[in-house]
């Protein structure tokens, strides 16, 4: 059965909504509504608009033409505007408790911020009690697309509305697990059956550990003389191996998200007290660069605690979603959204090769060679052990192991070749 879905252009009419830099909210918003109208029945959806032309409509009897609808989801679109003219970006509101809201929200966001002909400042998704979102009898979302008092998104208000229906229809999309092609916009049904490319090659952020935690430490040496960075890896391969996720994936992931423990400034603000390991947010959301929109910590393992859990539930492990952790955005709907490291991108994080940046991190980590404890080399021995191994007769691993026939030839040739070269 096709999916209906209820659009909602705000003001008309009478009512101009916000007007600025010589436009009119209630146009912008109805062209883009148009748009959306036409791509969704392009796709199948059944579409209902509260109104199509230059009509008031009052708040309730929107409310009243998406319940007759049977709507499935409702999506009410506007634009914003401010006495400060500097407030720019945009943002998207649901009711409180609304998961299925939260949701939408969340998937008409990552869609915005993946569009850089619009992506200008992403402040948030928020909840309000607006009668359009509290008298529908479906999912609802208000979006505030942009500011029509802020010059430069008066701009994009003004030549890019296309790309905003694109970016709402994306999300719409997103929501109802439907693949959008870039190319061709063929779209397919979660009950299609998708194998991702490379499905082979993904790294499963669930898996036995690929690392030790001499690998980790030596590996965090390398990248950065914190020595509390360091010192976390051990807290980090405990707790990750007790989810069961594997700990080069997680620990990359919190030098990835902090640049290192702010090796990199945080462009949130964001310090090592506030002991957040990747950028978790309080549970009504906010900004990106709103530090107060962040969680503050009382310690390291609280908050190491909370982004293990919410990787986890990404990774649908199971147990998830549990109902007592720190976790603050522990919302259901995220469990099994994100299997691999690669799935990571545009989900955790709206950048298409997030995955790929901790996956670096992962394989970096891997490669690091550590000696055995047990294989350490003899203080009487270390001088001629690294002036051999700065020759090549040797590897430089396994000092203690007993050497082979083989291994005795292939140093004989080299000792002759050196001899030779002299």
């Amino acid at each position: 059965m096709s999916k209906t879905i209820c659009i909602d252009a705000g003001h008309g009419g009478k009512d101009s909504g916000a007007v600025g830099n010589r436009l009119l909210e209630k146009d912008v918003v109805l062209n883009i509504a148009k748009i959306l109208k036409a791509q969704l029945l392009e796709k199948g959806f059944n579409v209902c608009m509260t109104r199509e032309d230059d009509t008031f409509i009052e708040l309730k009897d929107r409310c009243i033409i998406a319940n007759k609808a049977k709507a499935d989801i409702f999506v009410s679109i506007h634009c914003n505007s401010a006495e400060n003219k500097s407030a720019y970006g945009f943002e998207i509101y649901h009711t409180q408790g609304s998961m299925q809201g939260q949701k939408l929200s969340a998937d008409i966001k990552l869609s915005i911020n993946e569009n850089k002909e619009i992506i200008r400042a992403d402040r948030g998704i928020k909840t309000a009690n607006f009668t359009v979102l509290t008298g529908t009898n479906m999912p609802a979302v208000l979006v505030e697309t942009a500011f029509i008092s802020n010059a430069e998104d008066s701009k994009i208000l003004k030549t890019k509305q296309s790309e905003f229906a694109k970016a709402i229809y994306k999300g719409i999309l997103d929501y109802f697990s439907i693949v959008y092609n870039s190319l061709n916009d063929n779209c397919k049904g979660k009950n299609s059956i998708l194998v991702p490319e490379n499905e082979t090659n993904s790294t499963k952020i669930l898996s036995e550990p690929t690392v030790n935690i001499e690998q980790m430490q030596e590996w965090a040496k390398l990248k950065n003389n914190n020595k509390e960075f360091i010192s976390l890896s051990e807290l980090y391969y405990k707790l990750s191996v007790e989810r069961g996720i594997n700990p080069a994936v997680s620990y990359a992931q919190f030098a990835h998200e902090t640049g290192f423990l702010y090796k990199v400034k945080s462009a949130a603000g964001l310090d090592e007290t506030y002991h957040n390991p990747c950028g978790l947010k309080v549970p009504q959301g906010g900004g990106d660069y709103d530090k107060n929109a962040h969680m503050k910590f009382a310690t390291w393992q609280d908050g190491i605690s909370a982004h293990l859990d919410h990787l986890a539930l990404y990774a649908g492990a199971k147990g998830y979603p549990r109902e007592n952790t720190l976790d603050p955005r522990h919302f259901p709907y995220l469990l099994g959204t994100a299997k691999t490291v690669e799935e990571l991108s545009g989900k955790w994080a709206p950048g298409k090769d997030y995955g790929q940046k901790v996956l670096k991190y992962v394989k970096e980590m891997e490669n690091i060679k550590v000696m055995d404890k047990s294989q350490e080399v003899s203080n009487w021995a270390k001088g001629s052990w690294e002036k051999a191994t700065e020759l090549k007769l040797i590897d430089g691993t396994r000092p203690k192991d007993n050497i082979t026939r083989q291994e005795v030839a292939s140093i004989a040739v080299r000792l002759f070749e050196l001899v030779s070269e002299k």
